[in-house]
């Protein structure tokens, strides 16, 4: 059994998904972490535009409030995490902390040539990452 679990979430349908996948084998006492990476693009807009630091946290807490919202409701234990960076980098940064046990994370779904011209984070965290990977589509 995973008793640290990390979820990387960005707000989308596909990290909601990885976020349900977590109750099936979750169990009590363990705890879930759920990483939001704020890009560069966005830290830099956030200081432009002089967001204040509470408006920011409310804002970044929503876009996961459905996650935070349906581990409320399955009675699983979690903690909220904000980093700035890459998310590629990020993510398996955090992972490889020997904080955790498991990474999960959705996937877009890119097929050969949309992973290899845009990226995917899925992609580089399975490769580089020290622990268990679980990639859910």
């Amino acid at each position: 059994m995973y008793n640290s679990i990390l979820l990387a979430a960005d707000g989308s349908e596909n990290s909601f998904r990885a976020a349900q996948e977590i109750r099936k084998f979750y169990n009590e006492g363990a705890k879930v972490t759920i990483l939001n990476v704020i890009g560069y693009s966005d830290s830099k807009s956030d200081v432009l535009h002089g967001s204040n630091s509470k408006s920011l946290e409310r804002e970044r807490l929503e876009k996961i409030s459905d996650i935070t919202d349906f581990f409320e409701e399955s009675g699983i234990t979690y903690e909220t995490a904000f980093e700035h960076g890459e998310p590629k980098e990020t993510v398996v940064r955090v992972a490889n902390s020997g904080e955790y046990d498991v990474v999960v994370l959705g996937t877009r779904g890119l097929n050969s040539l949309q992973e290899m011209v845009l990226g995917s984070v899925s992609h580089k965290v399975a490769k580089r990452a020290n622990i268990p990977v679980m990639i859910v589509k």
